[in-house]
Order: structure tokens, then sequence, then C-alpha cells
């Protein structure tokens, strides 16, 4: 009996390490196709143009992201600036001038931990010393794209903050189609989300999706469409500053 335990036990060890080797594989086949680990860690910061097709019309969109994890999203509606969400460093707040008020307004505890989580560095560079760990959980089919399903757990030294996320890395070109994550915060709090990644180009040596779509239960729940990504331009911080009077 014990012979048979440890020989179980150790097949399941030997298991598990395959699967760890195999999802590092995946990731550095993902990193070497699409720019190069030392080229991504290179990018400090970045501004994408885009617009967001809806039925009144195009909306045009400028996100903002520095390293490490400035960030600030602005969307023209109808000639009116709405910051969707920005964060300095220490502040996250908006300004929703159709809420009824021209200031901004700064975001809860909760709201800006997700904003200060949010990284422009790859989760995926240097995963271990983030306190990250991922897992190959096999193959799935994303619209028709047989894809490698990586299970993502970020800040896995502390339980109180782990966040999982599955991206989903088309098994030809190894570059990732979807995520699927879960809403932290608000009346929609731990609802699944799956964000779409398409028609790969090249910008400046790396590869970048030019096309983004987010649904929630089989609906689309908004659509980007990214004009120009300018990488490690000159951002200055004021971008991000929480307005002062």
């Amino acid at each position: 009996m014990t012979r048979k335990i440890s020989l179980t036990f150790l097949f399941a060890i030997a298991i598990f390490c395959v699967n760890a080797q195999t999802a590092d594989e995946i990731l550095a086949k993902y990193f070497e196709n699409t720019g190069g680990l030392a080229k991504w860690k290179d990018v400090k910061s970045v501004k994408i143009e885009a617009k967001a097709p809806t039925p009144q019309g195009d909306f045009p969109i400028v996100i903002y992201s520095k390293a490490p994890n400035k960030t600030k999203v602005v969307v023209n509606v109808q000639g009116k600036e709405l910051v969707q969400a920005a964060y300095d460093g220490e502040t996250a707040w908006n300004l929703n001038p159709f809420a009824g008020g021209t200031d901004p307004v700064k975001l809860d505890e909760e709201q800006t931990k997700e904003l200060r989580e949010q990284e422009v560095e790859d989760s995926f560079i240097d995963y271990k010393k983030k306190g990250h760990e991922v897992a190959l959980e096999g193959k799935e089919e994303i619209d028709g794209v047989q894809c490698y399903k990586i299970k993502l757990e970020k800040n896995k030294n502390n339980e109180k903050d782990d966040i999982t996320e599955f991206i989903y890395f088309d098994t030809e070109n190894y570059v990732p189609i979807m995520r699927k994550s879960f809403i932290r915060s608000g009346p929609m709090k731990g609802q699944e989300i799956q964000s779409y990644m398409s028609d790969y180009q090249e910008v400046d040596g790396l590869m970048m999706p030019f096309a983004l779509e987010q649904k929630m239960n089989g609906n689309t729940i908004s659509k980007v469409v990214i004009e120009k990504y300018s990488v490690n331009e000159n951002i200055d911080d004021s971008v991000f500053a929480f307005p002062k009077k």
C-alpha cells in the first residue's frame, strides 16, 4: 500500500512538472513570436489612438499608459471629453460631464486598487518574481481556433488579493486571442467577461492587436478599433494627474 501511494504521488509530481514546463514553453513562444522578451521589457509607455463604433457613430478614444502603472482612458462623446478612468500613481479618478458635473471625481479604494494593479509590463514577464503562478489547462477551441488555455493567478502569495484569469493562445501563432477575467468592483462584481484580441499587426517590431471586443453572457458590450500605437512616446506625468482647481 505504501509503495502504491508513493508511486502515485511521484507520478502526480511528474505530471505537474511537465505541465509547468509546457506553460513556460508556450509563454516563451508567445514572446518570441511577438517581438522578443527583451523588446517587451523595454516598453515603458504606450499611447493608443482608437475609435469605438456605436449606433450613434464612432467615438474617438485615446488610452495612455506609462510604467509602472499610470493610466488614463479618454473618450470623446459628441464633442465632450469623458475620462473613463485615470490613475496617476496615487489617485484614481474619472470625469463624466454627462453625469451632471464638470469636476473630476476620486474613485473609491476598491476601484483604485484595481487600477493600481494594472501594470504596463505584461503580467507574464518575470511572473514568478511578481508572485504570480501560471498553469497549462489543456487545449480549448475559441471561435473555431484551437488554443492553449493558460491559467494566470496573480498575487498568489496573498490570498486576499488573488486574481484569476484565463488566457487563450492560438496554437499556431502563440498569440493571445481571448482573455477571460472577472469584474472586481461595482454592482457587477464577480461577473465573467471575455476580451477578444485580433487583427495583429507589427508596431515597432512588436505584434499588437488592432481589434478588441468584450463580451458578457455571449453579448458584445464594447468594440474598439485601434488606429495607431505609439510605443515609448514621452508622456508627461501631468497627463495622468488628478486635476487641481
